[in-house]
């Protein structure tokens, strides 16, 4: 498949499809989840399923006036019966992807877990335009794990790599980021990770994904930072993949970018089966868009 080189590439693949994906919101009595949702009906993205106290959903200020007669609501006081009832109506395959209303993001993970079955791991993942050329880049974790062991962060690529493939990144490469590209087992953990991972990925555990590293943030995005300090990699300066050493490192470079560069930002969590669409508040009214078209891609049985 051709790559999806825009953001916006990705909403106009979302809203051609015959069948519009459907949005579980979880504990729906929340505005800015609401709204997020009936955004996404209008603009042809997904069909919201409202779950929770519906009554009090209704009565909130700002959605006065607005006509929930056309879509299916669910009431269900309960927070956690709400949040069951929401995976349930996932595992069912009567939604395709769910997002986060009035829940915490971490009572809602908790949940998701005890359903999960087999191997893998949660993940987030952010999706944003290259600032200098027209593709995407995906940064890995900067919103679930904290600090991520050498087996999880296995996982978190794996989950990266999926996705990746899924917007025509076909085979895609992965930086492993750390401080410098060079190699120290004893001081610098990060670097001693990247430079393992590298070798499983010449063994095949990432199948035809190229993972290098250790690699600073330079080396992984601009080839002529690459060729001034030497480096010579397939992964070098042509990253499609940025895997943070850590949680603090993944976020801050997530927030650099929405913060400092003022670029959006899609960014959900997966791993789970289906997409979850987790919102920061500190997040934008378009990287939320974003966000639930990106789960919507995925979620799609196209995609």
């Amino acid at each position: 498949m051709a790559a999806v080189t825009t953001l916006d590439r990705m909403v106009e693949l979302v809203r051609a499809r015959s069948t519009a994906a459907r949005v579980v919101i979880a504990a729906c009595a929340e505005a800015n989840a609401v709204l997020a949702g009936l955004e996404a009906h209008r603009q042809g993205l997904a069909e919201p399923v409202f779950v929770g106290d519906v009554e009090r959903m209704k009565a909130l200020p700002e959605l006065a006036g607005t006509d929930f007669s056309g879509f299916e609501c669910l009431h269900e006081p309960d927070t956690a019966a709400a949040l069951k009832l929401s995976l349930d109506l996932l595992q069912e395959g009567r939604a395709g992807f769910l997002m986060k209303g009035g829940v915490k993001t971490d009572v809602l993970l908790r949940a998701v877990l005890g359903r999960k079955r087999g191997e893998g791991l949660l993940s987030h993942i952010g999706v944003f335009p290259h600032p200098r050329e027209e593709r995407l880049l995906i940064v890995t974790d900067a919103g679930v794990n904290i600090s991520p062991t050498l087996t999880r962060k296995i996982d978190i690529i794996k989950n990266a790599v999926d996705v990746a493939k899924r917007l025509g990144m076909d085979p895609p490469k992965v930086a492993v980021l750390s401080a410098t590209e060079k190699v120290s087992y004893n001081d610098m953990v990060s670097s001693k990770d990247a430079d393992i991972l590298a070798r499983l990925c010449r063994m095949g555990i990432f199948g035809d994904a190229v993972v290098g590293g250790p690699f600073a943030l330079d080396i992984a995005v601009s080839e002529e930072k690459a060729r001034a300090k030497g480096v010579d990699h397939p992964v070098a300066g042509r990253a499609d993949i940025l895997c943070a050493p850590n949680i603090v490192t993944g976020n801050v470079l997530y927030k650099a970018v929405t913060s400092l560069m003022d670029l959006p930002m899609a960014g959900i969590v997966v791993g789970a089966g289906c997409p979850l669409v987790v919102p920061s508040r500190g997040d934008s009214d378009r990287s939320k868009f974003y966000a639930l078209a990106l789960a919507a891609y995925l979620a799609g049985a196209d995609a």
